[in-house]
């Protein structure tokens, strides 16, 4: 798909009313690190587009990566998280010990060529002092790869601190995929320390700075390719 119809389609789906959203959240961020594997360059400038949202009876979550986004070797991945709450469509309480709902997981990856499907079942999990922890557990159906499908354990979360006057984000997920067709397992995490530097202006969860620490064991599940590097960060939430 070529980099005009996935910034059209990204515009479509940012653009899209959020009225009828329980809450929502947009936000750019631009991240640069070096040491990336089987691309072109090792040197990578990144921009991402994301979307979190809730709903009446789920949540919703998508992001664009693009990589390179001022070179002419333009790269563009995206993904799209939709989830249906059992609590929210039963009218029933679904928790139980430290669950706090239980939901239908879905997930469609796209890349040049390439896409996955995954189908499960998400746990929202109620721990002390994160704003959020969830987890999902999928079956992955890569295509265009002729093999049965696999699996893949998905936690993600945001855990919100101060120090003095400061305050941080300690946010990221972690994808665990079984081997599929001649792919070996991999292991991708992405964890990010944010500090929200809106909060020193009175304009608290508008502007970050960090790092995104980046490992991918078996990267793209070929063996022995490790992605292993730190990358600067900045996110503008409007």
């Amino acid at each position: 798909m070529k980099l005009k119809t996935w910034l059209i389609l990204a515009s479509a789906l940012l653009a899209l009313p959020t009225a009828a959203a329980d809450w929502s959240s947009t936000a750019a961020c631009l991240l640069y690190g070096s040491g990336y594997q089987m691309t072109a360059s090792e040197d990578q400038t990144i921009l991402t587009l994301e979307h979190a949202s809730g709903w009446t009876y789920g949540d919703n979550f998508f992001f664009f990566d693009i990589g390179q986004p001022f070179d002419m070797d333009t790269t563009v991945y995206g993904e799209w998280h939709p989830r249906l709450s059992l609590g929210k469509m039963t009218r029933r309480n679904m928790g139980f010990g430290f669950v706090k709902d239980v939901l239908i997981a879905t997930e469609l990856n796209v890349g040049e060529g390439w896409r996955a499907y995954l189908y499960g079942v998400g746990f929202d999990l109620t721990i002390p002092h994160f704003q959020f922890f969830a987890l999902n557990l999928f079956i992955r159906d890569e295509i265009p790869f002729d093999a049965s499908p696999t699996f893949q354990i998905s936690p993600s979360w945001n855990l919100p601190f101060t120090l003095g006057s400061a305050r941080f984000e300690f946010r990221g997920f972690l994808d665990y995929a079984g081997s599929h067709g001649d792919g070996v397992a991999h292991l991708l995490m992405q964890p990010q320390l944010l500090l929200d530097l809106g909060h020193f202006s009175s304009r608290s969860d508008k502007l970050y700075a960090g790092i995104e620490y980046q490992y991918w064991n078996n990267k793209y599940g070929v063996d022995g390719v490790k992605d292993n590097l730190v990358q600067i960060m900045g996110k503008w939430v409007f």
